[in-house]
Order: C-alpha cells, then sequence, then structure tokens
C-alpha cells in the first residue's frame, strides 16, 4: 500500500521539485510522509521533517522547535531561527523539508519555513486535507509560492482492506469481511483500521477455519463509538440534527434534502466530509451520510430514542424509487477510459447508496409480505433476492408460510423456480430441486415447458449438459412469451455447449424475460465475448454494469461484472478487471444463481496474487463449471504450480476432458485457450483443435498455427506466420502465446539457438503490434531455479528501488544492475520488475521449503 504514492513522490523530488499529497483526514497520508522520510534518509538525504500536532497550532514556533534546533546562541524570533535553519540547508548534500498536515502548522513556523524556501529553493513535501477550498489562510498562500506536484491519495479498495485484514491479524479475511469493511469505513484507512480492530475487541469477527468471519450481522460495537465521535466532534446543534435526519431517510435526491434540511447545512457538512454525493439520471444528485460507519452510529442511537421522530420520517420516505442511467460509451477505447476514471474516485458512496436501497427494498417487501403472505407478495421480495446478500431465515420463512390461494401460474412458477434453485443449492439435493419442478408442471400443465426448462437448467447447472438438449428444445412449443424462461433456459444452455450465434440470436429475438431477473443481459453479453466480438461485450458489460449500480440491481451487477471481467482479462487488463471484481466484492457475497459467478471473480481474481482469498471462494465448487471460471479446476491448475511444462500440458488437457465430458464445451474451449497461451503444450492445443473443428469455428486459426509451429520448435516456419500475420481478435493472445513458448523453451532445455531466436521473434511481434495488456507467467515448481544468486538478490530490490539504489547498496555499477534486471526479465518472462520480484520471491520460498524437507529428511 502506498507504493505508487511514494514512488511519484520521490520522482517529482529527484527533479527538484516539491510535492503536495492530498488526502482526507485519516487517508494515511501521514503514513505517506513517513515512509516517505525513511526513504529518503535511506538514500542519503538530509529531511528536516514537521509533524504538525493540532493542539499546538496556536504555540509559537512549535512545529520548528520539533527539529530540535539548537537556539542558544539565537535571538528567538522569525528571523534569527531562519538564518539558523537556512544554514543548516545550505551545507553541502540533498536536503528535503517534509510539513506533514501544514494546515495545523503554526504561523511562526509556517513564515521561518516560507522564508528560508525563498533564500535555499530546498524542495518542499507537505500533506494537507482535501476539502473544498473556503478562506485564504497563511498556509494556503504559501502553498501557491512553492513549486510542487500534487499526489492524491485514492481510498482504499477492496484488495488494500483485504491485506489490512491479513496483516493485522495475521490471517486472511473471508470475502464478505473485506467488503463489509470496505463498505464501512468509505476507504479511510485510518477507519478501516479502527474497525478491524474494534471488531475483534468486540468479538464482531471470529477466526474459523484460518480466516477472520463475520459473528453477526454488524461489524458496529461500543468500542467504536469514541473514533465515531471524533468525526462528529465540533458539529453544531442544527448540523447534528441535519445528520440524524438524512441517517434515517438514506440516500436522497438532493432537492429533496434541501428543502428538509437547507444548502447551508448541507454545504457545511460536506465542507467537514460528512456527506457523499453519487451522480443520478439528468444531473440529479442523491446525498447520503458519510463515512457509513456514522450513519450505522446514528442509527443505532436513533433507533432506541426517538422511535416516533424515526417513524414520521420512514413512513413519508419509503415509497422513494430513484431511476438512475450512466453515460454510454461509444467503443471499447472510450468504456476503458470511464473505468479509469471510476478507479481514480471513490465508489464507497456508490456502494454505500447500494447498500441503503438493497436494505430498504429487502425490509420493505418482507414486511408487506408479512402483513399480506399472499404468493404475489413473496414473489415481490424473493425477487430482490436473487441477486442481494441472502438473510436464510427470512428465504426460508417465505417459502414455509406463502399462502399459494388464488395465485397466479407465473408467480407460482417463479416461486418454484426459486425453492427448486434454493434446494439445489443450500440442501446440494438436485432430485429434489428437480421433484419441485415436476410437481408444478403437473399442477399447471399450461407452464409445463417452463417448468421442463427450467429442471433442465439446474440438471445443466450442477451436474451435466444433456445429450438430447436438440430434441427438448423441439417439445418447447413457447405457451407464455411474456415469462421469459424459456429464451433464458435456451440462451444459457446454448452458450453453455458453446453456440454463442444462436445463443445472441435468442437474446434479440426472444419477447419475454419481464418475470425474470435480467438474464438477456448475461446472455447477449457473454455471447458477444464467445463469438469473437471481446470490444463490444466490453461496451455492453460495463454499460449494464453501471446500469445496475444505480438501478440497486445486483444480479445484473454481478452478472454483467463477471462478463466484463472475464473480457478485460482476455486482454491482459487486469487492474481494470480487478477493480471491476472488487467493487462488487465490496457489496458482499449474492445468492441463489449468480453466486457461482461471484465465487468464479474470486478465483480470477486470486489468478496472479496468492494473497487474495481465492481459495475461499466456495469450498463445494467442483472442477468444472458451466461457464468460464465457475469450475475451480483452471484455479487449482494454475496455483499449484506442475512439476513441469509436460505435466501442467498433462492436466490441462485432463481438465479439458472432463469438461468435455459434462458437456461445458465453452469451458472447455476457453481453459484450452488460457493454458495453451500460458504454456504451450502438443494435447492442449490438440483438445482445442478439435472443438473448433467440430463447430467449425475458425476465429482462432492463426493462433493454433503459431501454436503449432513454437511447440514444433519450427523457428523458420513460425517467422513465415508472423511475418504474415494479419491483426485479429488474439494479438493479445499471440504475444501471450510467444512468451509462454519461451518459458516452455527454457524449462524443456531446448537448445540456446533455438530460445535466442524465439525471444527474437517474440520481440519483433510485440514491437510490431504493442497491447497495453499486462501478462501472467506460471513457474513449475519442479524447475530449476533460472536466476543466479545475484540475479535474485537484484529481483527482489526491483520492484520497489531506482537502479541507482540498487547499485548503491549492493556496491555494483548502474549498467550491471541493468544487466541483471534485463537477465531476470528474460529468464523468468516477465514484464515488469513488480513481476520479476513475485517470481524471485516465489523461488526463494520454495527453495526455504526445499531445503527444510531435506533437513527434516
Amino acid at each position: 500500500m502506498f507504493d505508487h504514492e511514494v514512488g511519484g513522490a520521490l520522482r517529482y523530488l529527484a527533479r527538484g521539485l516539491g510535492v503536495r499529497i492530498v488526502g482526507a483526514p485519516g487517508s494515511g497520508r501521514t503514513t505517506v510522509a513517513k515512509r516517505l522520510v525513511e526513504e529518503l534518509e535511506q538514500r542519503g538525504s538530509s529531511v528536516y521533517s514537521v509533524f504538525a500536532v493540532p493542539s499546538l497550532q496556536a504555540v509559537p514556533f512549535a512545529g520548528i522547535l520539533s527539529l530540535g534546533l539548537d537556539l542558544r546562541s539565537r535571538a528567538v524570533g522569525i528571523l534569527g531561527v531562519s538564518d539558523l535553519l537556512s544554514e543548516h540547508l545550505s551545507r553541502p548534500g540533498s536536503r528535503v523539508i517534509v510539513l506533514d498536515d501544514v494546515d495545523n502548522l503554526d504561523r511562526e513556523s509556517l513564515s521561518v519555513v516560507d522564508i528560508v524556501h525563498k533564500r535555499t529553493n530546498v524542495p518542499i513535501v507537505v500533506t494537507t486535507g482535501d476539502v473544498p477550498f473556503r478562506t485564504s489562510t497563511p498556509a494556503t498562500a504559501a502553498l501557491g509560492r512553492w513549486p510542487q506536484a500534487t499526489i492524491a491519495i485514492p481510498p482504499l479498495r477492496y484488495e488494500h482492506v483485504n491485506g489490512l485484514v491479513a496483516e493485522m491479524l495475521g490471517a486472511p479475511a473471508d470475502v464478505d469481511v473485506a467488503a463489509r469493511i470496505l463498505a464501512s469505513s468509505g476507504g479511510n484507512l485510518r477507519l478501516a483500521v479502527r474497525i478491524i480492530e474494534t471488531a475483534v475487541l468486540g468479538e464482531r469477527l471470529v477466526l474459523r477455519d484460518g480466516r477472520w468471519c463475520l459473528n453477526g450481522g454488524t461489524l458496529m460495537s461500543v468500542h467504536l463509538h469514541s473514533t465515531v465521535e471524533a468525526l462528529l466532534d465540533g458539529l453544531s446543534d442544527e448540523e447534528f440534527r441535519a445528520l440524524n435526519t438524512m441517517a434515517l431517510l438514506g440516500p436522497g435526491p438532493l432537492e429533496r434534502l434541501i428543502a428538509t434540511i437547507g444548502p447551508d447545512l448541507l454545504d457545511r457538512l460536506e465542507h467537514r466530509g460528512l456527506v457523499s454525493v453519487v451522480p443520478g439520471q439528468d444531473g440529479a444528485l442523491l446525498v447520503s451520510v458519510f463515512p457509513p460507519v456514522v450513519e450505522d452510529y446514528l442509527k443505532g442511537h436513533i433507533g432506541t430514542t426517538r422511535k416516533i421522530f424515526r417513524s414520521a420520517i420512514t413512513d413519508a420516505f419509503a415509497a422513494s424509487t430513484f431511476d438512475l442511467a450512466p453515460p454510454a460509451a461509444a467503443d471499447s477505447s472510450a468504456a476503458i477510459a470511464v473505468l479509469r476514471a471510476e478507479m481514480n474516485g471513490n465508489h464507497s458512496a456508490t456502494a454505500q447508496y447500494f447498500h441503503s436501497r438493497l436494505e430498504d427494498l429487502g425490509r420493505l417487501y418482507f414486511d408487506a409480505w408479512d402483513a399480506d403472505r399472499s404468493m404475489s407478495n413473496a414473489v415481490a421480495f424473493l425477487r430482490v433476492y436473487w441477486g442481494a446478500p441472502i438473510d436464510r431465515k427470512r428465504v426460508e420463512e417465505v417459502f414455509a408460510h406463502t399462502d399459494p390461494t388464488n395465485s397466479e401460474p407465473g408467480d407460482r412458477l417463479f416461486f418454484t423456480m426459486t425453492h427448486a434453485l434454493w434446494v439445489a443449492l443450500t440442501a446440494e439435493n438436485l432430485e429434489d430441486a428437480t421433484l419441485l419442478m415436476a410437481e408444478f408442471a403437473e399442477a399447471e400443465p399450461g407452464w409445463a415447458v417452463e417448468a421442463e426448462a427450467w429442471a433442465l437448467l439446474l440438471e445443466a447447472s450442477y451436474h451435466r449438459v444433456p445429450a438430447d438438449l436438440d430434441d427438448a428444445f423441439a417439445r418447447w412449443t413457447n405457451r407464455n412469451p411474456a415469462s421469459g424462461v424459456v429464451p433464458a433456459v435456451r440462451g444459457l444452455l446454448e452458450l453453455f455447449r458453446f453456440r454463442p450465434e444462436e445463443a445472441l440470436l435468442i437474446a434479440d429475438t426472444a419477447t419475454g424475460f419481464e418475470s425474470l431477473p435480467r438474464f438477456d443481459s448475461l446472455i447477449r453479453g457473454f455471447a458477444l465475448f464467445a463469438s469473437g466480438r471481446v470490444d463490444e461485450a466490453i461496451v455492453f458489460s460495463l454499460e449494464r454494469r453501471r446500469d445496475a449500480q444505480l438501478a440497486v440491481d445486483q444480479f445484473s451487477l454481478v452478472t454483467q461484472s463477471y462478463v466484463a471481467a472475464v473480457a478485460l482479462f482476455s486482454r491482459g487488463l487486469f487492474d481494470e478487471a480487478e477493480y471491476v471484481m472488487g467493487t462488487t466484492f465490496a457489496l458482499g457475497r449474492p445468492g441463489f444463481l449468480v453466486e457461482s459467478l461471484y465465487n468464479a471473480m474470486v478465483r480470477l481474481s486470486s489468478l496472479r496474487h496468492p494473497s487474495s482469498p481465492g481459495a475461499h471462494a466456495g469450498t463445494s465448487a467442483r472442477d468444472v463449471g458451466a461457464l468460464p471460471g465457475t469450475g475451480k479446476g483452471v484455479y487449482d491448475l494454475v496455483r499449484k504450480q506442475p512439476a513441469s511444462a509436460e505435466k501442467f500440458d498433462d492436466a490441462a488437457s485432463r481438465l479439458i476432458d472432463e469438461q468435455l465430458l459434462h458437456g461445458y464445451v465453452l469451458e472447455a474451449t476457453y481453459t484450452g485457450l488460457f493454458t495453451l497461451c500460458l504454456l504451450p503444450g502438443p494435447r492442449v492445443k490438440a483438445r482445442l483443435q478439435g472443438i473448433l473443428d467440430e463447430r467449425g469455428v475458425a476465429q482462432h486459426r492463426q493462433l493454433l498455427a503459431i501454436a503449432d509451429a513454437v511447440i514444433g520448435v519450427d523457428l523458420p516456419h513460425l517467422a513465415q506466420l508472423l511475418d504474415g500475420y494479419v491483426p485479429d481478435e488474439d494479438t493479445y493472445q499471440i504475444t501471450m502465446l510467444l512468451r509462454g513458448a519461451t518459458q516452455r523453451y527454457r524449462l524443456g532445455g531446448e537448445a540456446a539457438e533455438a530460445i535466442a531466436g524465439l525471444e527474437r521473434a517474440t520481440k519483433a511481434f510485440a514491437a510490431r503490434f504493442p497491447t497495453e495488456g499486462q501478462f501472467m507467467s506460471i513457474e513449475p515448481s519442479g524447475a530449476a531455479p533460472m536466476l543466479t544468486a545475484r540475479e535474485a538478490e537484484v529481483a527482489l530490490l526491483a520492484e520497489e528501488r531506482s537502479n541507482q539504489d540498487i547499485a548503491a547498496l549492493l556496491k555494483l555499477s548502474i549498467r550491471t544492475v541493468e544487466s541483471h534486471i534485463s537477465n531476470g526479465l528474460r529468464k523468468t518472462g516477465t514484464s515488469t520488475r513488480r513481476q520479476l520480484a513475485e517470481v524471485a520471491r516465489r523461488a526463494a520460498g520454495a527453495h526455504a521449503q526445499s531445503s527444510s524437507r531435506r533437513i527434516e529428511t
């Protein structure tokens, strides 16, 4: 954490510029300043650091006196102290001034620093808040005169919180724990730390099976109250009443809150960072209390002390709904640019809005069902839980006590479908689930086709795709087209058996889908991807994802995040894919059908990072799944690091065979494509070729021909293929294939001439067809160490230190360091210094384990 910010500050300082580090209180800006001081001192710079204390702001010279300057021979005044500090800063060597929390620095110390800067022009690093500008202050005037580059500290993301829990508590967190901490803290580091500490104190977090899990429904405890009260310190009575009102209302339109609270109060609360704003439709703004832990605190107090006030406000606003729509992107480049802009912002406010509205909807529909336990009310409630984190007690109560009298067949169908899905997932009893659908079909002959289709989808998803699908499709006369069940099932089944064009046709021509969650978006988005229209899939899924975020539709949010993540991953846009998945994880684990897609994303996010929670993506998952990543076979294959390239090829080909045996042709195809490019082997290539030939798919012909050449070590033919390559959707995959082949050549002991020739071909292809994607590499556990001891030593330092620093530390020339890093990148097949350091760390860990085993033996 903060490596990027510290590295950026060091680069600006090396150019003689000052640095302004901007962040909210608790964002970690002081931590960044301290790490920067340590790094500068390690590099030989003399650092004069002042960490301003708010309580000493009115004490003259409090900041400068903290430097420990000897003032005995000086007149204690601004000019005298300035003369002394100027003498220190004029001495030989690199000098830097660091002022943490410059807004709290006393006037005299600020004046001294300002005078000294004019005399010496020494670079100054300051940290300051991110509140909107209001009135002129001495610090503001000084900052304007000091030449500075600005570094903004972004809010925490899901992966940061996950790492924070592991670092603080010594064990990883369940995915829901990290999501809850991120949502409550609003991405604020100090709050996240306090929430973790107090949750353990209050036994809100417990250690189960080696990971931290939630113990109850909230992380709020009395131990956290003082932290929240410190955030509220200094509020006037009217500001506090306004926050209470907003906490009860939940996220609401700005116009309504202005009428209720008033613009001046909202403005003052925003300046304190206690409200957040989420953009809505037609420029409308939604406002809510921020960080969310403040809202939890206020609701907890009001919930027990002001019941009449709470009831009056809740009744007035319970029916409020907001229809929100984001801007559309014209192409994949624009869509990815919009996503990257979102990555630089704080999505915690959107997550807070999402959580609040989803909880309100669930409570509202359950209360309506509890008052009238009709089938229509049960269906309205269950629709919310098709994507939302599930309250098992509520769901089971609805299944057990709903009255079917005088209900519509369409409602009974949806209720029975949901009940069957619940039985299949929670009881892992597919037979009882299909029996429920058969009983419904017998009772409602006019809806028997829909019941049969749903039962078949359950069988295909959780067992295997039946061989007689075409016969079933011929029987399904669609008597109830508005229900959408038959086209939804047909579209998914066509995807399972890798017929994306048929799935697209169904999604485009079906007249139904009204009675179901947005299956049509899932089918269309993944069919675009599977048919090779990856850019279209990225645009479509990212647009639908934003729709779902703002419309509080977690079913669509999970499905479209899954499509977007898989599509971005196939372009090597790992950071963007991990951000999309992280924002989905931050909303909590969903239920029912989309839980398998959620778990698929958890495993996908863990392929590159060993500390990620992929091992906790559901213990009941099989090796195979209906869609790419829904089975854990690929995850296990990559993470277990097979003993050799041949064993990897064998294991991958056997996994593809098992996927085909279950009828999951789409998953088998993309398992073959991914593993072939990661570490090419003849068995995987033959199986992938067979699948594509059988279905007449021509979109990967160039890639397969190149794979043939590299597997057969036919470099002249490879050169001809690369020279004649016509750019297609596989450009990134071909680059990945060539890099993987280089890795295979080294592991297999190919001749040096072959390795060098392949490296030249790879470099030339990458120069002709550059890609912004990153690359993964796999290091079989049985491979001999490829890095020399010195190369490994340099590689471990390369992630966070410059070549010049490494040279000084190891007493080498800069050119030697450059040579070691270049050799390391080439030998390991990595493309960045960070990846090289990860490979070196893994190799060091494997060597240590091997040594330990030998000692035990």
